[in-house]
């Protein structure tokens, strides 16, 4: 390096300094990429040879769709006529490795007439080898809200999620292309961008803790001339976060992020030593212009049974901004309770949150706002046809505006001291319900009645006084009613809406009906829906008359192509606008498809093609969610294995019906046309059609039973605590100790006790519906030998309450076996 510093000095002491500086700059530079980088190069993976030689070598799927969008009118002409788009995804798994690739184009921008810093059209491919996935092209990444949010950049990242604690998320790109200012004001200018990022988190069961570090810096020279007159100027920003939560005891949580920037506004200024403002300017290359600023946030929670209740503190300082997010909400305070709980056997659930906001948190601006919001949600189930749901909020902003001194000295009217004093609060109200009722619920024809109603109103009040014109008030109410001819595969929706507002000293109204019918065609594979519209608005000043016809047709081809045309005609008469028509129509088009491997033997000869029909005897089945591919020889021992596959085997008692008689069909007709043969096993499959119901049935009531189990254990520990906590005030509270008390407070206490541990043992056993579905060990047996008899009640059609019952009684004595092993 001394070498390299002398050669430098032969061309001039002004050079010399020249290089000093950017090694000095260099030096921070490589020390910020030190801090991000460090956990990625102490971490390596191995391969796991042995997957890999299990898996298919080759399986290629996707999908790609094509749109276009037409667009006519009368008077509105900026917008293109002609708009396109081009999307897909293709997914290349290479035995243990996958690689979605994704794509979007559309001259959706290329007409604007202006530039912006980012593309319009994009592709990116996600390569995934076990718990690595990796991030190339154009896209996103989101670390945290403080820090890395959701920006698009040009370039790769990379997911390490290997099993255990350590998760490992990095990124590096472009953030914002190069984009000179020109003469038209719409044009964006920016310099060229980089970012770079880390996330790296340590996971626990009762803990876990994370630290995040994000940097970007535009690149001055990127551009030929600095738009300082648009206010852009080069950047600079460094973001390091810490989060963290932890689980205190068995019902509370809390969790926390605190996050520090240092941020330069303009890279030319000189560099300055701030290295004692903030523990992250040791390594953040320091100037006159750069800045530093935190955020905080944190949620006390707690959750007993159905009960949840949280605390929240947010505090964010004015000016705070990151160069990873496109928008930053800063200079607020925030606290926040929320609640909730269900009743009356999860019929009734109640929601509450309550908030106060305020800003201005260092006393600088000319008025300060503080907000109180609280809201509440319900939804109540009557009955399994009448379902009632509703929302209130309540906002209240309060605006104080602070005298200025000079104002005062020079204000020579003294008749609008008042107004000048005042203080503004603004009220804002929104109340919703929704009315839902299943008027029949037959398979022919089911009806369902819905109403929705909605209340926004917002008034301003200055000294206490709301005044004419300073309020406005909204009501909306929509009724519909839903028919569905479920056989004639139609349907057919009718809906009356209106709407009632005043703003200021005007009154409106608006109202309209609209008819929708559906048709499915062809099996299903045709969909087509024709509806119309009509609305009318008027107020003292104007009236407006809109209709509204539109189309849509839908149609499904062997599975894989999906052909839609929508179409939208509009008129509008009155107004100040004249008249208008509108027409829109949009076709798309997507195709889904697979790959399979070529079957390539390299350890036998090839054999002669006996039949060189032996391709097109190859057919395919698909019915209900059972797919089969290839020739007859090969589907038919599928087929039969089915019953015993799906677990319902030992269900089927007649051996010599026609389930069996089916069996043996589908040999006989293998070597038979195909289409007999598909016949058959079509056949074959429908025949099936009580048990496949069944298994669904059956898997379904396992996984209520377990809820239903937790959800009683639960009801029983709160009565025990409750009992105990209302025997021990009654004991304290008394002069003299019953001693019936005390000993039934004894056994309130060991009963409390093992019940506790009871029910933390069948919450850690936490069935998923998947592990019913394809059951193991204990849950596999109680499966097969209680079948036949739930069978039996399900074919009875027995309540569905008694089917639950029964097998509850049954999983309850699986589970006090399992813990009397564990013991």
């Amino acid at each position: 390096m001394l070498n390299f510093i002398d050669y430098k000095r032969i061309m001039g002491r002004g050079k010399s300094k020249l290089v000093l500086y950017n090694f000095s700059h260099r030096k921070r530079s490589w020390r910020v990429l030190a801090f991000l980088m460090f956990p990625i190069w102490c971490y390596s993976q191995t391969l796991d040879y042995e997957t890999i030689t299990q898996s298919k070598p080759l399986k290629v799927s996707g999908q790609i769709s094509a749109s276009g969008v037409y667009y006519s009118s009368n008077q509105n002409n900026s917008r293109e006529p002609f708009t396109y788009f081009l999307q897909g995804a293709l997914n290349i798994n290479i035995y243990s490795f996958s690689i979605p690739i994704s794509y979007s184009f559309s001259n959706q921008g290329e007409n604007l007439g202006y530039q912006l810093p980012f593309d319009f059209n994009r592709i990116s491919l996600h390569p995934k080898y076990k718990w690595v996935t990796g991030h190339i092209g154009n896209i996103s990444m989101t670390f945290s809200p403080y820090t890395l949010s959701g920006h698009q950049f040009t370039g790769g990242g990379i997911d390490l999620t290997p099993p255990g604690a350590f998760k490992i998320s990095a990124m590096s790109g472009r953030l914002l292309k190069a984009v000179e200012d020109n003469a038209d004001a719409r044009t964006v200018p920016s310099y060229n961008r980089m970012g770079y990022g880390l996330k790296t988190s340590l996971e626990k069961e009762r803990y876990k803790i994370g630290v995040i570090g994000f940097y970007a810096k535009d690149d001055q020279n990127s551009i030929d001339s600095i738009p300082e007159a648009k206010g852009v100027l080069p950047q600079e920003n460094l973001v390091v976060s810490i989060e963290g939560e932890v689980k205190l005891g068995r019902s509370f949580s809390l969790q926390a992020e605190y996050a520090a920037t240092a941020i330069t506004k303009d890279t030319r200024a000189e560099e300055v030593d701030n290295s004692e403002i903030s523990p992250i300017a040791t390594i953040f290359n320091n100037r006159a212009s750069t800045e530093y600023y935190t955020a905080i946030k944190t949620r006390l929670g707690y959750g007993v049974g159905r009960v949840n209740l949280g605390l929240g503190y947010e505090r964010i300082d004015p000016g705070y901004e990151t160069l990873g997010a496109y928008y930053f909400n800063n200079d607020f305070e925030n606290i926040t309770l929320d609640a909730s709980n269900t009743f009356f056997k999860d019929r009734l659930s109640l929601a509450l949150n309550i908030g106060y906001q305020r800003d201005d948190l260092d006393n600088l601006k000319a008025n300060n706002t503080n907000r109180t919001v609280g809201s509440l949600n319900a939804t109540l189930s009557v009955s399994d046809r009448l379902n009632i749901s509703g929302m209130y909020s309540n906002f209240s902003t309060f605006t104080n505006i602070k005298p200025n001194q000079f104002d005062e000295i020079n204000d020579a009217d003294l008749l609008d001291e008042q107004i000048e004093e005042l203080d503004y609060k603004q009220l804002s109200q929104t109340a919703t319900l929704t009315i839902n009722y299943v008027l029949s619920g037959k398979k022919t024809s089911r009806q369902n009645l819905t109403m929705n109603y909605a209340l926004n109103d917002v008034s301003n009040e200055q000294g206490g006084v709301v005044r004419l014109g300073d309020a406005s008030t909204f009501h909306n109410m929509n009724l519909g009613h839903t028919i569905d001819f479920s056989e004639r595969n139609l349907n057919i929706s009718t809906s009356v809406n209106g709407t009632y507002n005043t703003i200021g000293r005007e009154e409106a109204t608006t109202w309209g009906p609209t008819v929708s019918v559906g048709k499915r065609y062809f099996k299903k594979t045709l969909n087509t829906r024709l509806s119309a519209g009509y609305n009318s608005s008027s107020s003292l000043t104007s009236k407006t008359n809109v209709t509204n016809l539109r189309g849509a047709v839908t149609y499904t081809l062997k599975e894989r192509h999906n052909f839609n045309l929508n179409a939208v005609q509009l008129f509008r008469s009155g107004g100040n606008n004249g008249q208008l028509s509108e027409f829109t129509a949009t076709f798309s088009y997507n195709y889904a498809f697979g790959l399979k491997k070529p079957k390539i033997n390299f350890n036998k000869k090839p054999k002669k093609a006996k039949k060189p029909r032996e391709t097109n005897d190859s057919i395919k089945i698909h019915y209900r969610k059972y797919r089969y591919e290839g020739l007859p020889i090969d589907i038919t021992p599928e087929l039969l294995a089915l019953p015993e596959k799906e677990g319902f085997a030992h269900l089927i008692k007649d051996k010599r019906g026609k389930l069996s008689d089916l069996g043996k069909q589908l040999v006989e007709t293998e070597d038979k046309d195909k289409r007999v043969y598909k016949e058959v096993a079509i056949s074959y499959l429908k025949a099936m059609n009580l048990y496949f119901d069944f298994a669904a049935f059956y898997n379904e009531k396992i996984y209520e039973s377990y809820l239903k189990l937790v959800d009683e254990a639960q009801d029983i520990d709160r009565q025990i605590r409750d009992e105990f906590t209302l025997l021990s005030a009654r004991i304290n509270s008394a002069e003299e100790k019953n001693q019936e008390d005390l000993d039934r407070q004894k056994v309130l206490e060991k009963r409390y006790e093992s019940h506790t541990e009871l029910l933390q043992s069948l919450l850690k056993w936490d069935l998923k519906p998947e592990d019913i579905e394809y059951p193991e060990g204990d849950i596999k047996a109680l499966k097969r030998r209680n079948a036949s008899k739930v069978f039996s009640m399900y074919q009875n059609e027995k309540p569905e309450r008694d089917i639950v019952k029964f097998i509850e009684i049954r999983l309850a004595d699986v589970f006090h076996k399992l813990l009397k092993e564990g013991n």
